[in-house]
């Protein structure tokens, strides 16, 4: 049987051919007479159709958790921040921005402090290289203002100081059942509010303090506060000494041009409506982890949005590329309404607006024609059509009732040379997995993990299943990111050590040959979404490589949405096959910290090394490069080795477009147009989408000066 299915494997192009290929191009002829109407009634058009595998659980960014979704939301909402098409950080809603930190160093009493501020005073020649532009003095803290966020210049300005006469800090963590707000301002009110000089509410279940002088006196002291209150459970520890406070801080000036879809005006309150809604708890958005370490933000002025953190933050202008929401239609409405009033018919700031959506058909959104980057958009709407699996979506492509299609592996040879179409590759910054429920006890032996990953043929399912069209992952990042780490090799494919792991971990062939251990058979269920006719596949072979050692694996699929809300999002389910479209920063908290693995959040898997949730702490604090590249390498290698997912391959991205279907016209330097073929950048293929006009409708293009940059 294994030799029959690895020999379907060798014939899979041919297969393919007579099972998608040829029956697309029979019904195409079919339908041809059919859809002529429909197909000049469409070119009359002057709008865009993409297909889409999935269809989104929800537009409302805060609350969105896959592609389908963000693809969407990418032309309906802009956040402060975005990437250029050479991926370099870019203002988008902000105009402009502006780092910097203050730095807190507390002393024994105000002569101390003074005595350092003159120390600082007499070293005024080193300020520059320390990035340091002021210092004051606040009762007996001498405050620092550096133009640079992180750690390295306060520990070395902290070294040239009297270190007798600094107060060391400790950070305390209290957890509770209920109402952390509510009774830390109590405590503030306490006696005990003498030694806080930092608090920071985390949930209605926890809050952290920053505190002075006997931090186990003050521990002692907390805990017979919270003994009071009978009713409440809590719990409270020390956490990290620290000697200085590190408080980075981002000043947002923001475009004054900018309108809501419904005509009111874009303000820094919207701003800061979405970060509180982020950190709302009944909002349950997966983006919280990129903002918890925000002390606070407020709103100087209608154009200016200030971020200040508890402490460096690496990370920090990336989260601010979150879309935001309006304020005037949000604030004050319950999510239930949220729900029912926004998050299937959103407002944003972007180039389209919301139009319709049709469920499991499409969802169509218009040009937005008070956009802030006027005149585009040219395209007068784009049309996302929902559609079942690749099947449709080829059909779909060869009748253009679709302008674009993610070609999958199999298929891209059948296109290249073709002068008809226009291929974009690029090295896809993502990575396809099996991953594996560590709730379950059945995966919670690391010998059984490894052993598995040896049991699959990874080199053939990258042969086979995507053509050669990408390489076998080696962990949570991408070959071509900066901090990847090139010296981890994959587990190499062996059915025999597979076997002698699963033996040394006490699993033993049983009566039917399925391996058992205290009378529990190796037996469990695979899950992904059907549609997915690549993921379905994976599921097939790794049922067919573990049956061969002794695992029974029983494949079920389910719709999209089905598979995430019932499956994934609450983590009922053994194994699944799934893959990450992964971000272009270090920063993996959301994935693989253990505090993250509570429904609706991303660490599905429920994967908890100690080690490693320090390195995510750290490496968001590290601002060196050098740094980040050790510390990024040395937490793949151990996720790798800790083996949570069974890491396959990652994929060459390949979409495709029929010839001159459209071209791009955008604003070049001095009050000038360039207008070139839909060209491949850094960001993709879709990065001038703005810009993307139909050369049927070239006529309509504005004749004047381009606005200038």
């Amino acid at each position: 049987m294994l030799r029959l299915a690895r020999s379907w494997l060798c014939f899979r192009p041919v297969i393919r051919f007579f099972v998608y290929g040829l029956p697309a191009l029979i019904l195409a002829a079919i339908v041809a007479s059919y859809v002529n109407v429909a197909l000049l009634s469409a070119s009359k058009k002057n709008e865009m159709s993409i297909g889409m595998l999935g269809e989104p659980s929800t537009l409302n960014p805060i609350r969105q958790a896959d592609a389908s979704a963000s693809q969407v939301n990418s032309g309906i909402f802009n956040g402060l921040l975005k990437y250029d098409e050479n991926l370099e950080i870019a203002p988008d809603l902000a105009e402009s921005f502006t780092l910097s930190q203050t730095t807190t160093i507390f002393f024994t009493d105000e002569n101390a402090a003074l005595s350092a501020l003159l120390a600082l005073e007499a070293s005024r020649d080193k300020w520059k290289s320390w990035n340091l532009t002021s210092v004051r003095i606040s009762g007996n803290s001498l405050l620092l203002k550096l133009s640079e966020p992180g750690m390295d210049t306060s520990r070395t300005i902290l070294t040239t100081l009297d270190q007798k006469s600094v107060l060391p800090l400790r950070n305390i963590r209290v957890n509770l059942e209920k109402e952390a707000p509510a009774i830390l301002s109590e405590l503030k009110t306490s006696p005990l509010k003498d030694q806080i000089i930092r608090s920071w509410v985390e949930s209605s279940g926890a809050f952290e303090l920053t505190v002075t002088g006997d931090s186990t006196a003050f521990l002692d002291s907390l805990k017979a506060f919270l003994a009071e209150r009978k009713d409440i459970k809590s719990e409270a520890s020390l956490l990290d000494e620290i000697h200085f406070l590190a408080e980075p801080e981002v000043l947002f000036k923001l475009r004054t041009d900018v309108r809501w879809h419904d005509g009111a005006p874009f303000t820094s309150k919207d701003a800061v409506f979405t970060y509180n809604a982020i950190m709302n708890e009944a909002v349950a958005s997966p983006r919280k982890p990129d903002f918890d370490t925000i002390l606070h933000v407020e709103a100087p002025s209608p154009s200016q949005f200030r971020v200040t953190y508890r402490k460096p933050y690496s990370p920090a202008l990336n989260s601010w590329m979150m879309s935001l929401l309006p304020a005037h239609i949000l604030e004050g409405k319950s999510v239930d309404w949220w729900t029912e009033n926004f998050d299937r018919k959103p407002i944003g700031t972007g180039p389209f607006m919301f139009d319709q959506w049709r469920t499991n058909e499409f969802i169509r959104v218009v040009r937005n024609p008070d956009y802030f980057h006027k005149p585009s958009p040219w395209l007068d709407a784009v049309v996302y059509r929902a559609l079942g699996d690749q099947l449709a979506m080829r059909l779909a492509f060869e009748t253009k009732q679709v302008d674009f299609w993610s070609v999958d592996p199999w298929a891209v040879k059948g296109f290249e040379g073709d002068r008809r179409f226009m291929l974009f590759s690029q090295p896809g910054n993502m990575y396809t997995y099996v991953g594996w429920n560590l709730r379950r006890p059945l995966f919670q032996d690391e010998r059984v993990r490894r052993a598995l990953a040896h049991a699959v043929n990874v080199p053939e399912m990258v042969k086979y299943i995507i053509y050669g069209h990408g390489e076998q992952s080696t962990g949570i990042f991408a070959p071509q990111m900066w901090f990847f780490n090139p010296n981890i090799k994959p587990l190499d494919y062996d059915p025999e050590k597979a076997k002698a792991l699963l033996a040394e971990a006490g699993w033993v062939p049983g009566p039917d040959g399925i391996l058992q251990k205290d009378g529990k058979r190796f037996s469990f269920k695979l899950i992904s979404n059907n549609g997915n006719e690549i993921r379905r596949d994976i599921a097939t072979l790794v049922q067919d490589d573990l049956k061969s050692i002794g695992i029974e694996v029983k494949i079920e699929l389910y719709e999209w949405a089905v598979f995430l809300k019932n499956f994934v999002n609450k983590g009922d389910f053994d194994a699944m096959v799934l893959g990450w479209s992964l971000g272009l920063d270090f920063d993996q908290y959301q994935i693989w910290h253990s505090s993250q693995n509570n429904p609706e959040q991303l660490n599905v898997v429920s994967y908890n090394n100690p080690k490693v949730d320090q390195l995510l702490h750290e490496v968001r604090q590290e601002y060196n490069r050098d740094t980040i590249i050790r510390m990024a390498g040395e937490m793949q290698s151990i996720i790798y080795q800790d083996q949570p997912y069974l890491f396959l391959y990652v994929p060459e991205s390949t979409s495709i477009m029929w010839n001159d279907s459209y071209r791009i016209r955008r604003p070049g330097p001095d009050g000038t147009w360039v207008d070139t073929p839909v060209e491949m950048t850094k960001a993709g293929w879709s990065y001038y989408m703005d810009w993307f006009y139909r050369p049927e409708y070239s006529d309509l293009l504005p004749k004047e000066a381009a606005p200038k940059p």
